[in-house]
């Protein structure tokens, strides 16, 4: 199997100062094995993805062809967001999104931030993305996306889920369903109201957060991409987790209705696979590794509610 190595840089760049080199996995590889969920005649199969990926990795899906060939639907890894066919409903949402991109002070974000943790955000910028002149007039939790999406592309990372557009464009090759339930939004010009009242303090501790494993974990999130491209899930199940995503979370979850809408779309796609096992042959479903892994991940729920679960 080909080796995964990383770019060299160039010998001229100051060590303390130069962006982390770019991940690059050579050759074609299948990602992790899948796991395999029974109950009588009936499997589920679960390809477990990691985000970030490396840009331009190559991958091979023989595997999932193979499991295609024997399943009869499709589970993605989230569910559509739906909020109706009203144009004018749609036309609010932009408009309520719009509003929401400046903090409601409108302060540039560096009277917004405390200075310590302003100055951690800049030394990032200046080290990986100099030229963007946006980030400074966005709030801090918008900020925070966009400074992870910078980082992870200078590092020769991706943010975007590949790995599962891939597997749903060979399953319409394949002929095989895709259940990708709907969830359905019907308050979103109130639900981005909310999320525009989060309070300010929560959104500086998620960038934060966002800023503190920007400045920790992007080698082991190169060594993650390599590993799951090699298909190395002992490694994957070895390096740290970090979960920035909490403080995010738990930014936004200041109202009841938008706690209520992320707690319907993670507790649905177990809902999902166990009535797609229940009532097909053969199921392929995509989730994170991190819902997937761990005492509190999917696959030790469906372990509890006796499913037989295999895995590498």
């Amino acid at each position: 199997m080909p080796a995964a190595r990383p770019a060299t840089p160039p010998a001229s760049a100051p060590a303390a100062e130069a962006p982390l080199p770019e991940v690059v996995v050579e050759g074609q590889h299948e990602g992790p094995r899948m796991w395999t969920v029974h109950r009588g005649i009936h499997t589920l199969w679960i390809l477990g993805t990691v985000t970030p990926l490396p840009k331009r990795m190559v991958w091979q899906p023989d595997a999932v062809r193979a499991v295609l060939q024997q399943s009869q639907e499709v589970v993605p890894a989230w569910p559509a967001y739906g909020i109706g066919a009203n144009p004018f409903t749609a036309l609010r949402v932009f408009i309520q999104w719009r509003r929401m991109q400046k903090p409601p002070d409108r302060l540039p974000l560096k009277e917004t931030l405390p200075p310590e943790l302003y100055a951690r955000v800049t030394a990032l910028e200046a080290r990986y993305d100099p030229h963007d002149r946006h980030l400074e007039e966005l709030r801090p939790m918008l900020a925070a996306e966009r400074l992870m999406t910078r980082v992870l592309d200078a590092s020769g990372l991706a943010l975007r889920n590949e790995v599962q557009q891939q597997v749903l464009g060979l399953a319409r090759e394949q002929g095989v369903r895709i259940r990708q339930d709907k969830l359905k939004i019907d308050d979103p010009v109130d639900v981005l109201k909310d999320v525009g009242s989060t309070p300010l303090s929560a959104e500086i501790a998620c960038l934060d957060a966002v800023v503190t494993r920007l400045e920790t974990d992007l080698g082991p999130m190169q060594a993650r991409a390599r590993a799951w491209a090699l298909g190395d899930v002992d490694t994957l199940r070895r390096l740290p987790h970090p979960d920035d995503r909490t403080a995010c979370i738990a930014a936004v979850s200041t109202s009841e209705r938008v706690r209520t809408l992320i707690a319907r779309a993670q507790d649905d796609w177990l809902l999902v696979v166990q009535d797609s096992l229940a009532r097909n042959r053969g199921t392929l479903a995509v989730q994170s590794m991190d819902r997937l892994l761990g005492e509190q991940g999917a696959l030790e729920a469906l372990r509890q509610r006796g499913y037989q679960v295999e895995g590498p």
